[in-house]
């Protein structure tokens, strides 16, 4: 406890020497070596630290690294606090994270996505969707190609699959 106060007062300018006894990632980010103190907490396993201090220091990579780990997560406060600080730094295209609703999927697809996902269990073709939808053909693809990943599937039929099984398991 006594290092986390410390780096915060460091952080905020009102702390006034190192102090003693504390942990080494602390004093590292202290004595002004925040890269070393980011890599301590990276091998202690600590990764919420390790994007406090590669957020509050770095540049724009380092911050986007921060606000990814942070998302994964769940520090919700944490990530709106960093988009804040990298907007007012003027960081151009600072991500937005995901709505609400691809929070809540099961899967994290968007509404898109699942729109998607349900034509393909229909056994349509990315061209028929296309079609029903309005988009382009090369859009669904590339909608697929995200369905796939978010699944972990290597095919559409692995994919319908996967979201089938995990339908029967939640009914």
């Amino acid at each position: 406890m006594k290092g986390d106060l410390a780096s915060w007062l460091w952080r905020a300018g009102a702390l006034e020497g190192t102090p003693t006894g504390i942990a080494e990632p602390y004093a590292m980010e202290i004595s002004g070596n925040w890269q070393g103190a980011a890599r301590a907490w990276q091998s202690l396993g600590c990764p919420y630290e390790h994007a406090i201090v590669v957020g509050w220091y770095g540049g724009e990579p380092e911050q986007r690294e921060a606000l990814a780990i942070f998302a994964r997560l769940g520090a919700g406060p944490a990530v709106e606090a960093l988009r804040r600080e990298m907007r007012c730094r003027g960081v151009r295209a600072v991500p937005r994270g995901q709505r609400s609703t691809t929070q809540l999927h099961p899967f994290g697809l968007t509404r898109r996505e699942a729109q998607i996902l349900a034509l393909m269990r229909d056994g349509l073709r990315n061209a028929a969707i296309a079609k029903r939808l309005f988009l382009s053909t090369r859009t669904v693809d590339h909608h697929v190609s995200a369905i796939l990943g978010k699944l972990g599937a290597t095919s559409r039929t692995q994919a319908i699959e996967i979201a089938g099984r995990r339908a029967e398991a939640g009914a």
